[in-house]
């Protein structure tokens, strides 16, 4: 069963104006990944809602690259979403080294991104 909303990614034309962009609303940095040019950010306090900001200098503004779900059994929520919404799923329990989650990735019927994160 989902649990929360664990992050929503977002790509961004410059990385360090979109960190004083949301510090300027409360959020806070949580982690830097140079690797992959971005920097997590959150509202202080525990369990809160990441944002992921990944730069991109090919685009204008902001766009949502995924939103990602908290799941302690990728493989059985993965199961359940595809049954009820006939999504599939790109990728399922994939370890991604660099941030060191665990996801699984699928699209909705207008293509946008959803995962399902550790």
């Amino acid at each position: 069963m989902l649990e929360a909303v664990d992050h929503i990614d977002l790509k961004v034309p410059d990385l360090e104006q979109a960190v004083a962009w949301f510090a300027g609303l409360g959020l806070v940095e949580r982690r830097r990944l140079p690797e992959r040019k971005s920097v997590e950010l959150a509202l202080p306090g525990e369990g809160q809602v990441v944002f992921e900001l990944r730069e991109d200098a090919t685009l204008e503004a902001f766009v949502i690259d995924h939103v990602a779900f908290r799941s302690r059994s990728q493989a059985t929520d993965a199961a359940a979403i595809s049954e009820a919404t006939g999504a599939t799923f790109s990728r399922t329990d994939t370890f991604i080294p660099v941030t060191g989650k665990t996801i699984s990735d699928f699209t909705d019927p207008y293509g946008m991104r959803w995962q399902l994160s550790d």
